[in-house]
């Protein structure tokens, strides 16, 4: 547990009554009592909202018609894996639906359901039927059953069109079968101009009495970014921007024994076939699938490429007069888990780039902490694909989630 988060010690249920003296604090860790912690006594969102004690999505009030959501995160399931964007204020969720042979709203929560409800809220134009979005509260798993506030979110972003706030994706199991499950937007909001009756970003727990009630939007605590959603879409999202820091190992390769022999795969296959030469236009194909806007990425021939195994140029713009194309260089390395890529293979790529292009380095390992850390120290213009983001693009993109089936694609397609 981060020892630098503020933390909150929760060992009973809030009451209507106390409510008034109890916040929600972005990033605060709400914490579960020692003696309880390893009992579903110590469970810390019933006691801290007076939702239900089990579950990710759990409501208060009506599945038709929810007046609260809390969404928990555990950030532990590898194929379906929820996310927070911190620097575009986005909250990348799944459903609750993967199971083959259900329909997509046939779970047992109704989670996939109430999505549906509170999207089609959303989506609409009249003030009335907004006033019936709920709430919705993010928290994630800490350690044990401590828990970390990540903001209040409400349904969709600005940046994409309303079509694809709420879309039904494929998944498949490890035997094969295939089932739907819902992949949700939303934008975390930033809060910091607080409520009308009290200041600062932190969220009253009073606001709960009032949700209850059926006054959310007529709340004096309801925050003002929320009201300004609900009147008219006007999203101010909570970005965070930092420093940049390096990277380990483990942060930039798969966290499962599957994912590692995935990539194990892809290099075995590449470097039995031809020495890894084929590897080239493989990381060409699987950069430009992972991005729309990649007008044109040309594999460069094997031998005396200068450095760079693709060249490309990239969209800055679309739906307007005129496109900007910038140039780009790609360097694909077919490295196995243990080797990094180093101080020497980033300089050959960088030694590239001039004013305007960019560089993207792609490889079935990581960056060495020296060759990241000297990126970061002199800003050059180098987008990192590793191990992890091969992996986790494999999963969600091509629903391929083992190893044997990875193999079977490589030979049929390479």
């Amino acid at each position: 547990m981060d020892i630098d988060n503020k933390k909150i010690l929760i060992n009973h249920k809030i009451t209507r009554a106390e409510r008034h003296e109890h916040a929600l604090t972005i990033d605060a860790v709400y914490c579960a009592d020692k003696d309880q912690a390893k009992t579903l006594k110590g469970e810390v969102m019933s006691k801290l909202l007076g939702v239900g004690n089990a579950g990710g999505f759990r409501i208060c009030g009506p599945v038709a018609q929810p007046k609260f959501i809390m969404i928990f995160t555990s950030g532990e399931d590898i194929y379906w894996r929820d996310q927070i964007d911190n620097a575009l204020g986005i909250f990348l969720y799944y459903g609750d639906n993967k199971t083959p042979g259900r329909s997509l709203t046939d779970t047992k929560k109704q989670g996939n359901q109430i999505l549906e409800t509170i999207f089609g809220f959303a989506y609409s134009e009249k003030l009335e039927i907004r006033k019936k979005i709920p709430p919705i509260f993010i928290f994630k798993k800490v350690e044990g059953r401590d828990v970390k506030f990540l903001g209040l979110a409400v349904p969709g972003i600005q940046r994409k069109d309303k079509k694809e706030w709420l879309t039904a994706v494929w998944g498949v199991t490890k035997s094969g079968d295939r089932f739907q499950n819902y992949r949700a937007l939303f934008t975390v909001l930033d809060t910091s101009e607080g409520s009308s009756l009290q200041p600062g970003a932190d969220i009253n727990l009073a606001w709960l009495n009032d949700i209850e009630d059926g006054k959310a939007y007529e709340s004096g605590y309801a925050p003002n970014e929320w009201k300004n959603y609900i009147d008219d879409r006007n999203y101010k999202a909570l970005i965070c921007t930092g420093p940049q820091v390096a990277k380990t190992r483990e942060e930039q390769l798969p966290s499962d024994p599957e994912g590692i022999a995935m990539l194990q795969t892809i290099h075995d296959y590449f470097n039995g076939k031809d020495h890894g030469y084929s590897f080239e236009p493989f990381a060409n194909d699987f950069t430009r699938s992972m991005n729309s806007r990649i007008a044109s990425l040309i594999t460069t021939r094997p031998y005396q490429d200068g450095g760079v195994d693709g060249i490309g140029t990239y969209r800055l713009f679309s739906n307007a007069e005129n496109d900007v194309f910038v140039d780009f260089f790609l360097q694909a390395k077919c490295y196995g888990v243990n080797d990094a890529v180093g101080v020497s293979d980033m300089a050959r790529l960088i030694s590239r780039i001039r004013d305007r292009q960019f560089g993207i380095m792609f490889t079935t390992s990581y960056i060495g902490r020296q060759a990241y850390e000297e990126l970061i120290h002199d800003k050059h213009p180098i987008i990192l694909i590793t191990g992890k983001n091969i992996v986790e693009f494999i999963r969600g993109a091509l629903d391929i989630e083992s190893k044997d089936s990875l193999a079977a694609w490589l030979k049929k397609r390479y």
